[in-house]
């Protein structure tokens, strides 16, 4: 018993003398705030596309900025059909896949008066390729852009709201 109440008295001691020490004055350890840095280099967006008929290299760029966080969600607005004003919410809630992807379009064919659809396949690290396609782009202010309707139906579970 006496052993007991001794080692409880030595761990009363050391407690005390710690939290003494930690509150000194040759303390040199900083107690400024953490600073977090962010960045601000983003990666550039695609130049517009302004073709009468776009290539299917130029869809596969267009489409996968789109859904690329490391662009502007500015910049990525205007890749959608819309004034940006009314597009920004959408290119934030559509953002980048769960599983990053790449599509790569292979063939577009002309679907009516300043639209296209994109056909190809899509890429994910890990997987076979797989067929994507039929994404439909549309002419909008002369430079394609991705339909906000296909956006929208993406869309329409997870953030139903911002297609309004």
């Amino acid at each position: 018993m006496r052993v007991r109440k001794a080692a409880i008295g030595a761990s009363a001691l050391v407690a005390i003398a710690t939290a003494s020490c930690a509150c000194s004055p040759e303390d040199t350890e900083s107690r400024e705030p953490a600073v977090f840095v962010q960045s601000t280099q983003f990666a550039p967006s695609p130049a517009p596309i302004t073709d009468l008929v776009p290539t299917a290299e130029q869809l596969t760029a267009l489409y996968n900025a789109t859904t690329n966080y490391s662009i502007r969600e500015e910049d990525r607005a205007r890749l959608l059909e819309g004034p940006s004003d009314q597009t920004l919410p959408i290119a934030r809630a559509w953002g980048a896949p769960p599983s990053p992807q790449y599509l790569q379009f292979t063939a577009m064919e002309l679907v009516g008066p300043e639209m296209v659809n994109a056909i190809g396949q899509g890429h994910i690290e890990g997987m076979d390729p797989y067929p994507v396609g039929p994404i439909p782009f549309v002419r909008f202010n002369n430079e394609w852009r991705l339909s906000r309707a296909f956006v929208c139906g993406g869309l329409f579970l997870a953030a139903p709201h911002v297609c309004g």
